[in-house]
């Protein structure tokens, strides 16, 4: 049987390219290397946009809880910033179990087709197009468009024949506790520290008495890497060290790695697309990508429609996913963030980031500056108010990144 979409890995973008190419009434079969759906690590938050393209209410029972604040803190000094809703907007965390069993049971209830443990090995190609994908021992399956959604490490875009001239990654473990106390179900928690690196530990309360506790951490070098500490002991000394978590239970772990330097120069070839991290259609800046995988997914299944209603695989029709892809918002978002990305790693090769990071929490730099900063919507007025309030700051930090410029190079 030759199906019309096979897509590898059950991700966010994956699921969402199945759930929609499935419903246009294309022959979809869906690979997974795990034994279920749920075992999948999926990132949990996001803000409306996210459950525009899940169709879901925030009321629902996909949704886990709705932040009125984030507060980004220190674990070394306690210094912190708070961004409160009117300038975080709605910032929600998803039940990442009945959204991934969602888009499943979407996609299943449209005829689609799904194989778990299910690893793959490598892409078909005959007359230079892929046409299907080998996976577990000398298992076979064929199509006229393969999608690569099989996550950083893709097999699907090794084999295929993609490059990642500039790879980036970000590391990271999450546990689901239970047992917590006297937490405040409304404020979701960033940290920075020594112990962390150059990343963030995150805290977003499920409820008064459980938490999801994570870690995400980039290696600017080996030498860097090697004097912390590892990322599961580090999340272990926080339960320790807070009376909220002292007594907390860890029901599952989970771990993922995440792209960080923005979208891969090429990822459509004849009668192949990736989609998701191995595309690294991330945005590293909020530590995932959610919004931006479903808006992938949605993207790519639109044009797999077009390529079976015409009977076109070739790599001129399979780019033009590339192409709208690209013009997007949301891809502009990731390659300015991707950019910022490798920036950091190359100051951090040569500087302290957690000093860095210091300055930041413990000036004046307020909520709605950092948000516009992060978020990509600054303005002439808000650089200028960096320039002229905050100078020593930016003179320190941009000193430091001068530095490491000249040592290391672009």
């Amino acid at each position: 049987m030759v199906y019309d979409v096979i897509v590898a890995g059950t991700g966010p973008a994956g699921l969402m390219t199945a759930e929609r190419t499935s419903k246009y009434g294309l022959k979809t079969l869906v690979l997974e290397k795990r034994k279920e759906v749920t075992h999948s690590l999926m990132g949990e938050l996001v803000t409306d946009k996210a459950l525009n393209f899940l169709r879901v209410k925030p009321e629902s029972e996909y949704i886990g809880n709705k932040y009125t604040s984030i507060v980004g803190e220190s674990l070394d000094t306690g210094s912190h910033i708070v961004v409160d809703r009117q300038h975080l907007g709605n910032s929600y965390l998803l039940d990442e179990d009945n959204c991934q069993e969602l888009m499943r049971d979407r996609a299943l209830s449209d005829g689609a087709e799904f194989r778990f443990e299910s690893r793959v090995k490598s892409v078909i190609k005959e007359d230079n197009s892929v046409v299907g994908v080998k996976y577990n021992q000398d298992d076979e399956a064929r199509a006229n468009l393969t999608v690569g959604a099989d996550g950083s490490f893709s097999r699907v875009s090794e084999t295929a024949g993609f490059t990642h001239p500039k790879w980036l990654l970000s590391y990271g473990y999450r546990f689901k506790l239970t047992n917590c106390t006297g937490i405040d179900p409304n404020v979701a928690y960033f940290y920075v520290g020594k112990d962390v690196g150059l990343g963030y530990l995150w805290l977003y309360p499920r409820s008064e008495t459980e938490i999801n506790l994570g870690i995400g951490r980039v290696p600017s070098s080996k030498a860097n890497w090697d004097k912390l500490p590892p990322m599961q002991d580090v999340l272990r000394k926080y339960m320790k060290t807070h009376p909220e978590t002292q007594n907390a239970k860890i029901a599952s772990v989970n771990g993922g790695v995440v792209p960080c330097a923005g979208i891969i120069p090429k990822f459509t070839d004849a009668g192949v697309a990736l989609c998701g991290n191995a595309a690294g259609q991330v945005s590293s800046i909020v530590g995932g990508g959610v919004t931006t995988c479903f808006h992938a997914g949605q993207v790519l299944a639109k044009h797999a429609k077009r390529m079976v209603d015409s009977g076109d695989f070739s790599q001129t029709s399979v780019e033009l996913y590339e192409k709208e892809y690209r013009k997007s918002k949301l891809a502009s978002n990731i390659t300015n963030t991707g950019k910022g990305m490798w920036a950091v790693s190359k100051f951090a090769m040569h500087n302290d980031p957690i000093a860095a990071a210091e300055i930041v929490l413990g000036g004046k730099l307020d909520a709605q500056i950092l948000n516009e900063l992060i978020q990509g919507h600054a303005g002439i007025s808000t650089y200028m108010t960096l320039i002229s309030e905050f100078l020593p700051m930016v003179m320190k930090l941009g000193v430091g990144y001068l530095k490491s410029i000249a040592i290391s190079g672009l």
